[in-house]
C-alpha cells in the first residue's frame, strides 16, 4: 500500500471517531509547577498508529491527569517537513485523534480533550536522513486545569 493509500485508509478509520474541538487557539498553555509536564508520543513515518511502546505512555498520562485533577488536555499532532503539506495536515490530525481515542479508552472524558494539529512546525529538513525527523513525528499531550 502506498503512503497516500495508507493515509486515506487512516482518514476513513478516524471519520467515525467522536467529534473533538479542532483548533490550536483553544489549547491552554499548560505546564508550570502545578501541572504535569507535557508528554510526547512518537509515530513512525507516514503513520497515525500508536506504536506499542507508546500505549503505556498514553495510559500513564491518563492516570496522571486524573490524579492531578486536570480538566483540559490538548492533544497536538505534528509531522516532519517531508511530503505534501496538505497530507501532513491530515496526518497530524489523524495522529491527534488516535491519541485522543486512547485517552478516552483510559477514562478521560471526551469533553476534556481538545484536538489540534500543528504540522511541519519543527525540525531540520534533512532529506539525506529520514530518521532525523523522528522527533517531529509526534503528538504532544499538554495538561491544564
Amino acid at each position: 500500500m502506498t503512503r497516500l493509500g495508507a493515509l486515506l485508509a487512516t482518514s476513513a478509520l478516524f471519520s467515525a471517531t467522536p467529534a473533538f474541538a479542532q483548533t490550536v487557539g483553544n489549547c491552554a498553555h499548560g505546564g508550570g509547577a502545578s501541572q504535569p509536564q507535557a508528554v510526547w508520543v512518537l509515530f513512525d513515518l507516514g503513520s497515525a498508529q500508536v506504536r506499542g511502546d507508546n500505549k503505556n505512555k498514553i495510559a500513564e498520562a491518563a492516570v496522571t491527569a486524573k490524579a492531578r485533577q486536570v480538566t483540559s488536555i490538548c492533544v497536538i499532532g505534528h509531522t516532519d517537513k517531508l511530503g505534501d503539506k496538505a497530507l501532513n495536515e491530515q496526518l497530524a490530525r489523524a495522529r491527534s485523534k488516535t491519541v485522543a481515542a486512547e485517552l478516552v479508552s483510559a477514562g478521560i472524558p471526551v469533553k476534556d480533550i481538545i484536538i489540534a494539529a500543528d504540522p511541519e512546525a519543527f525540525g531540520d529538513l534533512s532529506l539525506g536522513n529520514l530518521d532525523a525527523q523522528q522527533k517531529d513525528r509526534k503528538v504532544t499531550i499538554v495538561f491544564s486545569r
